[in-house]
C-alpha cells in the first residue's frame, strides 16, 4: 500500500492541476487528512486485535466509499471553517478520502479493499495493479521506511506531480486570454476634457 503521507499528497496534486484560484489552507489540510485517514484502521487492528479478515480491519470499512461520503458530508457542515461553499467542501474532502481506497486497490500486494461496504463486505482489487508496494513490517519499520519512501517518490509522487504540472500548463495554454474591453480603455471625462 502507499504510505499515508503519499495518500495525503493526492489532494495537493489535484489542487495544483485543477484549482482555478488559490485553495484555502484549511481545505487543503482537511483534504490531506481525509486522504490519509483510512489507514487509522491499521492502528486499530493492532490495538484491538481485530482479525485481518474482518471488515473493520485494515483496508476495510474505513477505506470504503461510504466512509468517504460520510467525511464529505461532515466537511460540508463545517464548510465555513474550511473557507469554501458547502458543496465544494463536501466534494473535495469526500473525493480525497475516496482516492485512498482506489490507490490501495491498485497495489500489487496486501489485502483487497472493502470499497463498497456496507452494501457488501466483499473486498475488491483493481485488474490493473501497477503500484509495487512491499509489506511494511512494524518490527522493521526503521530499516524499511526510507527505502519505501524512496520507492514511492519515484513510483508515485514525482509522476503524480508531473501530471499535475502538465495539466496545469495545458489549462493555462488553452484558457482564453482575458483582454480589457474597449470601454475600459476610454479616457474618463474631466472638467478640462469633457466628453461630448
Amino acid at each position: 500500500m502507499p504510505l499515508s503521507t503519499t495518500h495525503a499528497l493526492v489532494p495537493l496534486a489535484a489542487a495544483l492541476a485543477f484549482a482555478r484560484k488559490p485553495v484555502p489552507w484549511p481545505l487543503l489540510i482537511a483534504a490531506a487528512a481525509a486522504a490519509a485517514a483510512p489507514d487509522i484502521d491499521a492502528v486499530s487492528h493492532r490495538l484491538f486485535h481485530i482479525p485481518f479478515t474482518s471488515v473493520y480491519s485494515h483496508r476495510g470499512a474505513a477505506h470504503s466509499l461510504f466512509a468517504a461520503i460520510a467525511a464529505g458530508c461532515l466537511a460540508s457542515v463545517f464548510h465555513r471553517r474550511l473557507g469554501v461553499r458547502s458543496l465544494t467542501a463536501g466534494v473535495v474532502v469526500g473525493a480525497s478520502m475516496a482516492s485512498h481506497g482506489i490507490l490501495d486497490m491498485m497495489t500489487d500486494r496486501g489485502l483487497p479493499v472493502a470499497y463498497l461496504w456496507p452494501v457488501t463486505s466483499l473486498r475488491v482489487a483493481a485488474d490493473w495493479r501497477p503500484i509495487h508496494a512491499p509489506q511494511l513490517q512494524w518490527a522493521h519499520l526503521a530499516t524499511e521506511l526510507l527505502p519505501r519512501l524512496w520507492s514511492e517518490l519515484w513510483q508515485l509522487i514525482l509522476p503524480m506531480f508531473a501530471v499535475a504540472v502538465a495539466i496545469r500548463a495545458a489549462r493555462t495554454l488553452i484558457a482564453p486570454k482575458v483582454e480589457p474591453s474597449s470601454k475600459s480603455l476610454e479616457r474618463l471625462p474631466t472638467e478640462s476634457n469633457p466628453v461630448s
